[in-house]
């Protein structure tokens, strides 16, 4: 028994809280203390304790109502239920209550008489046809004093909301409702809670685009409606008491491919389109020009990606990740960087507690991302990193004179174990180039090339190795133990001898398990020769 199969035994066995959640990418929210579960089929509440549908708000559509009818409507029906209320002022005398609605459902209805409730063939009977209520006492004068709970069954009402996948809390500058989007059926509407109320969807409050709505952000007191082919803005209004929510275009050119790669960075909206990623750098006019393309340096490999609808996304460690058919598109816009991670088959990422975790289709896993300080931190899942780095092609000033290059110079920070292999590539030394293949692994990178595939052949000119090692007993190899201690970069100088080039290229590569390579300088000397003929 290993010490993961003695800490499996410590946990808890899984515990089956509920059964017939559809099988589709799930998104969950949290208001008044309960977890709402959207799976596209069903809408469910889970209270910590039991998971079950969401029980419906009973809105009262009417208030005044006279006996015969009428009254000041109040309340919206609610989309998720049957259930509804009118409130009546009995004159003292009418036995007969017309409801609002007629053709009601055959859920027997109650009644709430001077503060005594009634139950339907007790105390009164129902017309359902024509949704008269008739009391066999008439209920005493008074305002307000007789409240009617009926039913009627409005068709497709509650799957407007059950299949809606997608949600966003948002009431201007507090989360005060839950604005839910994504079904399948009706891609372009938008529907809108009741105040703090997850349970009440007012049959009219609700927005109509022109396209699918893909997804929600936040800018400010904002909310941005991701569209298809473009954007729009939600903003939070309160006159006379009474809270409304205008919607206005922000963008018409540039819109959302990918749902799952919306994200806020540095207060930006920043999401997938056709022609690259973009963030909204502005949405309070609407503009063509208040979104700009971030991702010019990676654009040629990227979308060249299949299937980019699915790609999913997370901001982390001031950086946006975006991964699709398992490679992950990094973004350090601290410095304005872009990077590329491949093998990290991520169909969806979480933060938790600082770290990093993606959850993988691929084998059913769920891994998460190492640190520096873990005891071994440089292996991907057990197998070693390819970790290379080219630089550009150095001309050194002089492109019409040939060079005879002879030192290399290169200042490597310790680490427990680290090591380096380097290489070059000139006009006399090359990689082959297959152009077919060409746009499959290069990429161009603020004007550099790298590869993520096969860097290395046999035209390639290899320099030389160099290892550096820290005493360390928590990671101890017998083979590379070492006594030194200083933790003081290493200057390393190695012998080119590269002659009669006009451009050089160095290649830096570690692709050895559970090891370091972090290079602070580097240097060349050189020598001009002849002038090219």
């Amino acid at each position: 028994m290993t010490w993961a199969d003695e800490l499996l035994l410590d946990l808890d066995p899984p515990k089956v809280l509920s059964t017939g959640v559809s099988n589709n990418r799930t998104s969950f929210f949290v208001m008044n203390g309960k977890c709402y579960i959207m799976d596209g089929v069903n809408y469910l509440e889970y209270d910590g304790t039991t998971v079950k549908a969401v029980t419906p708000y009973i809105p009262t559509i009417s208030i005044s109502k006279d006996p015969e009818g009428g009254g000041i409507p109040y309340e919206d029906f609610n989309l998720l239920g049957s259930g509804f209320k009118d409130s009546f002022s009995a004159d003292g005398t009418a036995t007969v209550f017309q409801l609002s609605l007629t053709g009601l459902a055959t859920t027997k209805l109650t009644a709430v008489v001077n503060g005594t409730t009634m139950n339907e063939d007790s105390g009164f009977t129902v017309d359902r046809s024509t949704g008269k209520v008739t009391f066999s006492t008439a209920p005493d004068k008074g305002t307000n004093n007789v409240v009617i709970t009926a039913y009627k069954t409005q068709s497709g009402f509650p799957e407007r909301i059950k299949k809606c996948r997608l949600h966003v809390l948002f009431g201007g500058s507090n989360d005060t409702r839950v604005f839910v989007s994504g079904n399948k059926d009706m891609p372009e509407y938008i529907w809108s809670s009741e105040l703090y109320d997850p349970s009440y969807f007012p049959e009219n409050r609700f927005y109509k685009y022109w396209d699918k709505v893909m997804g929600f952000s936040k800018q400010y007191d904002y909310l941005v409606v991701e569209r298809a082919n473009g954007k729009h803005q939600i903003t939070f209004d309160l006159s006379d008491g009474v809270s409304s929510f205008p919607s206005k275009p922000i963008n018409d050119q540039v819109g959302t491919i990918a749902t799952n790669s919306i994200q806020i960075v540095e207060n930006n909206p920043v999401s997938l389109a056709r022609d690259g990623i973009y963030m909204l750098v502005a949405s309070n006019v609407r503009d063509e020009r208040n979104v700009q393309r971030i991702s010019e340096a990676v654009d040629a490999k990227l979308l060249r990606e299949p299937n980019l609808e699915n790609a999913i996304s997370i901001d982390y460690d001031q950086k946006y990740w975006l991964a699709v058919n398992g490679n992950v598109y990094v973004f350090d816009y601290a410095i304005d960087e872009w990077y590329l991670y491949d093998n990290i088959h991520a169909d969806c990422f979480i933060e938790m507690n600082g770290d990093l975790y993606f959850g993988s289709s691929v084998n059913g896993l769920i891994y998460r991302f190492k640190k520096e300080t873990d005891m071994f931190p440089y292996n991907d899942d057990g197998k070693f990193i390819n970790a290379y780095w080219k630089s550009a092609k150095i001309g050194f000033g002089s492109a019409e004179r040939n060079k005879l290059i002879q030192k290399l110079f290169a200042t490597i920070a310790p680490g427990k174990h680290t090591s380096c292999d380097f290489y070059y590539v000139s006009d006399k030394v090359s990689f082959p180039r297959n152009e077919e293949n060409l746009p499959d692994y290069s990429i161009m990178h603020y004007g550099k090339s790298f590869y993520n595939d096969k860097i290395f052949d046999a035209k390639t000119e290899f320099i030389n190795s160099t290892r550096t090692e820290l005493f360390d007993y928590s990671t101890f190899i017998y083979s590379l133990f070492s006594y030194n201690a200083s933790e003081q970069p290493t200057m390393i100088v190695k012998k080119v001898k590269a002659k009669k080039v006009v451009y050089y290229q160095l290649v830096i590569q570690n692709n050895r398990i559970d090891e370091s390579l972090k290079i602070e300088s580097l240097g060349l000397k050189y020598i001009l020769q002849n002038y090219r003929k």
